[in-house]
């Protein structure tokens, strides 16, 4: 009996943790940036068993709680190529954890890079913000029309929280949060 009451508690202290809202960062609703997303398995079908409504469960633990191991994942070496700035750090995110906000048109912009070693998640993650940062990057502006070509600025909100800016709206950022 009271192994079956002790079951029954962990099972609702898990139900009750995985249906609270996560924490969202100060910038997640402004309209001018979009986040990082990882793969999601949230909610199986309505048609459904129970074994894949249990399996989707479980994953959305394993997404929730697992502490990601960068160290594990291993990316080939490849040519200096141009990537997608939102679907790179949507990796970036899987590997580490760190949720990115991205300036919406910086996000649909391409950034090059390309290594010669086998990398494990850290470092491919560290070659991928060095080029953010120092590969000038490009992306369309909205308002002129115009490609530019910039390095950007990744500022830390939080531990698991990057903000990607340009550069003049990083003076503007810091500045208003220095007042």
């Amino acid at each position: 009996m009271f192994f079956a009451a002790a079951i029954l508690a962990l099972l609702s202290a898990v139900a009750f943790v995985m249906s609270r809202p996560h924490q969202d960062p100060p910038f997640s609703h402004d309209p001018r940036f979009v986040a990082t997303t990882t793969p999601s398995f949230r909610r199986a079908p309505p048609d459904a068993t129970v074994t894949e409504q249990a399996f989707a469960w479980w994953n959305q633990i394993k997404l929730r709680f697992q502490k990601r191991r960068p160290q594990t994942y291993s990316f080939r070496s490849r040519a200096t190529s141009p990537y997608l700035i939102g679907e790179t750090l949507n990796l970036c995110m899987e590997v580490t954890g760190v949720r990115y906000l991205i300036l919406k048109e910086v996000a649909a912009g391409k950034c090059e890079y390309g290594f010669t070693n086998t990398l494990n998640g850290a470092q491919w993650v560290a070659v991928v913000t060095d080029a953010l940062q120092h590969g000038q990057p490009e992306w369309r502006d909205p308002h002129t029309k115009a490609i530019r070509k910039e390095n950007l600025v990744l500022l830390t909100n939080d531990a698991r929280t990057v903000v990607v800016l340009t550069k003049e709206m990083a003076r503007d950022f810091q500045s208003k949060k220095a007042h």
